[in-house]
């Protein structure tokens, strides 16, 4: 085994293949040939590796010289499908898609994504519900991110893979991708050989790799680089709700992000990092907010105190972030930017942390995919599916899949609208009620153990109105919801109430994902009177523009993080939320943000109350990344860490007060943000506001540069919050 400081080419000599037209390796032969179950030759493992010695050779992978197919658009797989030995050219969606479809291999295969330069979503490979899919000796290019900074949009994926179990990824090569790969709700993924140049993001993207609720999973053997002045980063490696992962033998070289880190450990249990070395990290290189998670063998060098152009880090540069469970063992530093700031967490942390100071060693080996020279020629009998116009979305959670009903999926017949005040007689249906095109769901009281109540998954026209759902009956940690709308146009949702019947007693949901309704690309979805009991999020919509929400009401959210809204809007402008109301006990409920405006321009909240929000980070309502906004006329009360903040450019706040805010710990630990009531920018409108004992007078409005000219906030007395939003449902 071979190992060195450096790669011998410069980064732009790496990067300059994807203009060559050939790939290929001198080192490993794989089987060119095709039959219907061809399976190349396998890669070798390398192993872990050892500190380096003073060589300049490289780790590499055995590629193979390997002869590519030019093919334009995308590639649909089918099941079972090997898809081999092209060289895949896309302007907007995926390269490959595997949806629906498992036992699919693919391998030897270059793609460059995003050709027309869009903010379309797209991917080198997409996978969405496909099992056992194989892939090996992969390289993506982003052909068109901008040159340097982020890129236009967070869905330019290398790999996303959606609810795709026992996926293994081995040699796969990353070039200016928003994430390299994203895993979700996909247990025991494999990754091998991962290597990326210049994460874009933006924010939530920017990773090599992101586990989110994929347990049982494992990367090793990887290398990411990141120049700070062309990568837009995030957490490097970012373990997710997920339990027992492992990451190990890795470089990860750069991170600009002023709250990123190397490895974190974010809601994950039982994981482990091994023999990895965190080089130029600006934030942190290694943290853990999880529990029993062990960092053994790992490293830091150079890491940065300064800004590096987007900020200084939030942490001050601190090196280890551990609680009171992490173990760090045999662990090193090397020039620290901020010597004072080496471990750093809550609680007795000293017995399980061994970080000692070294000089005079430098970074192991990184890995490298060496695909190179070749020659470019047709190869026989490749399967190439029929492309498709426009390529799909990329992943992003919902609710995951719909169980099958005991029996066929039922519609309830249409009948008459129910008048005024009298009640609405519903019929008992046991089990997932599946909506077809243009169905009119009416007057049903559904019940379900696991899985959403209605489930409208690629159909259109879908009435659903007059229905009542208990959702979650056995009480357990399987997806569902009230209302699941999947890739379907034009649904409107009226008078529906969702119970969480299998919820705790009191506190977090044992998952994030029992959602009230969740859509994702539902354009002009309607919502109209609707009231969730307990559930993690009310409503979640993403990838949904234009949708309108009235009459939106909840009681005790339960979260846990990233849930515990009572709505979020998340990539899905030009959409509203009008007449609304949550409460949230704090005996009870696990907020977050109650009203989250994720990359979503051009929305706007109004007349609202809000009344509860016990999370130490959570806002009344945010604007996270989404411009030109405005929160009208919404009261937020007995708010904990904010009451309104604006992460985005040019949003209004118009008529928003506070009332009773809480500084203190409600159980959850103390504000993060001292119990600031207006978190804003230059750009921000505040007009026609006020507060009203206030949990901490000195904390008002604050924000960076001069906040001043567009912020209207006075104190008052004597007040009361206006009279908030209730449904009346008279069910019988």
């Amino acid at each position: 085994m071979q190992h060195s400081h450096q790669h011998g080419a410069s980064h732009d000599e790496e990067r300059s293949t994807s203009d060559t037209g050939l790939w290929s390796s001198p080192t490993y032969d794989f089987v060119s040939s095709f039959t219907e179950n061809g399976i190349s030759s396998p890669v070798p493992d390398m192993g872990s590796r050892e500190p380096l010695s003073d060589s300049q050779d490289l780790v590499e992978s055995g590629a193979g010289t390997v002869p590519l197919t030019r093919h334009d658009g995308t590639i649909v797989a089918r099941e079972g499908d090997v898809i081999r030995n092209l060289d895949i050219y896309v302007d907007s969606g995926p390269g490959i898609d595997v949806d629906h479809v498992n036992n699919v291999t693919i391998e030897n295969v270059r793609i460059h994504i995003n050709g027309n330069g869009g903010t379309e979503e797209g991917a080198g490979i997409r996978i969405m519900r496909g099992n056992n899919v194989d892939i090996q000796n992969v390289e993506v290019f982003n052909e068109g991110a901008p040159e340097t900074g982020a890129e236009r949009t967070p869905d330019h994926y290398g790999i996303s893979a959606f609810e795709a179990e026992a996926l293994s990824v081995t040699n796969a090569t990353f070039h200016d991708t928003s994430t390299g790969i994203l895993v979700q709700y996909s247990p025991g993924a494999t990754l091998e050989g991962i290597e990326g140049y210049d994460m874009r993001g933006p924010f939530p993207r920017g990773q090599l790799v992101q586990f989110g609720e994929s347990p049982d999973s494992s990367l090793n053997n990887f290398y990411v680089h990141n120049d700070p002045k062309v990568a837009w980063t995030e957490d490097n490696i970012s373990v997710y709700y997920s339990d027992n992962v492992t990451v190990s033998n890795g470089v990860i070289d750069g991170n600009n992000s002023p709250s990123g880190q190397g490895v974190i450990f974010e809601g994950s249990n039982n994981g482990t990092a091994r023999n990895i070395d965190a080089i130029h990290m600006g934030n942190g290189a290694f943290a853990d907010y999880g529990q029993n998670n062990t960092f053994d063998s790992t490293r830091a060098f150079d890491n940065i105190a300064e800004d590096q152009g987007r900020g200084h880090p939030l942490s001050n540069a601190l090196l280890w972030g551990v609680n009171e469970s992490t173990v760090v063992t045999d662990s090193s530093y090397q020039n620290a930017g901020n010597p004072g700031n080496i471990v750093w967490g809550e609680g007795n942390i000293g017995a399980g942390i061994d970080v000692t100071e070294v000089t005079g060693q430098a970074p192991m080996a990184h890995w490298t995919n060496d695909f190179s020279k070749g020659v470019s020629e047709p190869v026989p009998d490749v399967v190439t599916p029929d492309p498709v116009s426009e390529g799909p979305d990329p992943v992003v959670p919902d609710i995951g899949p719909t169980p099958l009903p005991e029996e066929p999926p039922v519609v309830a017949p249409p009948s008459d609208p129910v008048p005024g005040d009298d009640p609405a007689p519903l019929t008992r249906h046991d089990g997932t009620i599946v909506a077809r095109e243009g169905d009119v769901i009416r007057d049903m009281d559904i019940y379900v153990d696991s899985g959403p109540g209605i489930d409208v998954d690629h159909v259109d026209n879908v009435t659903i109105e007059n229905v009542r759902i208990h959702f979650n009956g056995n009480g357990g940690t399987e997806e569902g919801a009230g209302i699941r709308v999947m890739e379907a146009d034009d649904v409107d949702i009226q008078n529906v109430e969702v119970f969480n019947v299998g919820a705790p007693e009191t506190g977090a949901e044992r998952t994030p994902d029992h959602y009230g309704i969740s859509a994702f690309e539902a354009e002009d979805l309607s919502v109209t009177n609707a009231t969730f009991h307990d559930t993690s999020t009310g409503v979640l919509i993403q990838y949904s523009p234009g949708a309108e929400l009235e009459g939106i009401e909840g009681y005790d959210m339960r979260g846990p993080f990233p849930r515990g809204q009572l709505v979020q809007m998340g990539q899905s402008p030009d959409s509203t939320l009008n007449n609304f109301y949550v409460h949230n006990d704090p005996n009870v409920a696990w907020t977050e943000d109650n009203i989250s405006i994720y990359y979503s321009d051009n929305v706007t909240v109004s007349n609202g109350v809000i009344d509860g929000n016990n999370s130490p980070s959570g806002q009344g309502v945010i604007f996270e990344g989404s411009n030109n906004g405005t929160v009208r006329n919404v009261d937020a009360i007995h708010m904990g860490n904010g009451a309104f903040a604006d992460y985005g450019q040019n949003n209004t706040f118009e008529f928003t007060r506070s009332f009773d805010n809480i500084a203190a710990d409600q159980g959850r630990g103390d504000p993060l943000s001292n119990a600031l009531l207006w978190g804003v920018n230059e750009s921000t409108v505040v007009t026609d506001s006020s507060y009203q004992n206030a949990g901490n007078p000195g904390n008002i409005v604050w924000g960076e540069g001069d906040i001043g000219a567009g912020i209207d906030v006075t104190e008052v007395t004597g007040q009361a919050p206006v009279a908030h939003w209730t449904n009346e449902f008279t069910w019988s």
